[in-house]
């Protein structure tokens, strides 16, 4: 399963946040200026020739798209890949990258380690 692009992540967004709907409900969330209908429609075509989008006929030509991979499950992909690609999979090296860059304060530490301790 590949990284989604933004325009992806955003139809995915939608997705996830309200449900099975059809192309036009998802039409009308998406944020001025829209894309136009036909492309939105490619794209969500392209999302579930990926595995990342399912459809339920509702009768005729309608249907009811909705996400076929949880927003958890692609973030846990996402992870992993970008740890595998930066760190070696080690989740250890990036922390220790961020401790060392200055990227993650001393409360944010703390808040780590009380997080460990319960």
């Amino acid at each position: 399963m590949k990284t989604l692009t933004e325009k992806e992540m955003e139809l995915m967004e939608i997705l996830w946040n309200n449900g099975g709907m059809t192309m036009r409900e998802l039409y009308e969330l998406l944020p001025e200026p829209r894309t136009h209908f036909n492309t939105i429609s490619t794209f969500v075509r392209r999302l579930e020739e990926e595995g990342f989008v399912k459809h339920e006929a509702l009768g005729g030509r309608l249907f009811k798209y909705s996400a076929a991979i949880s927003r958890w499950d692609y973030e846990k992909r996402e992870q992993k890949s970008f740890l595998g690609r930066f760190f070696n999979g080690s989740r250890m090296d990036f922390v220790r990258h961020l401790v060392k860059e200055e990227e993650i304060s001393k409360e944010e530490l703390q808040e780590l380690m009380d997080l460990i301790n319960k």
